[in-house]
């Protein structure tokens, strides 16, 4: 149960990060600027956070494990963010946080494909069908 608290109420911020983001994206601060300023707060945030469950533990992060932990932050949180200000500026939050949404999907085909991860392919097809109809419902006039 506790796993479960921690998954909503981390869904619960991630839900209103958008709106943030939104009114941002709707200035005139380049989408690369407000990605820098935004990962300075992330990173002071979790230097706090650190210190108050005192838990800066690098022990593990050498090698190809900082090669992997750069890659996913350049793309998870540069290029991707900077995608992301794009779309929010364009077509909303309302619009544009159930698109991006769709990313479980992509790492659910990358798992089996790449890291030769098992799952069960009925649910994988239902919930694949369930996706594309929400994106459906969610891009149409």
């Amino acid at each position: 149960m506790k796993g479960e608290l921690l998954a909503f109420m981390a869904a619960l911020l991630w839900g209103t990060v958008p709106l943030l983001d939104k009114i941002i994206a709707a200035t005139a601060i380049s989408p690369v600027a407000a990605n820098i300023v935004r990962s300075a707060g992330a990173l002071l945030s979790l230097l706090i956070l650190s210190l108050l469950i005192r838990e800066l533990n690098f022990e593990g992060i050498r090698g190809i494990n900082i090669l992997i932990l750069l890659t996913a932050g350049a793309i998870a949180g540069g290029i991707a963010m900077v995608i992301y200000y794009g779309a929010l500026k364009s077509i909303g939050a309302a619009k544009a946080v159930p698109i991006t949404s769709v990313y479980p999907l992509v790492t659910v085909v990358l798992s089996v494909l790449i890291l030769g991860e098992k799952v069960n392919l009925p649910k994988v097809m239902a919930g694949t069908l369930l996706i594309v109809l929400g994106l459906v419902l969610v891009t149409s006039q």
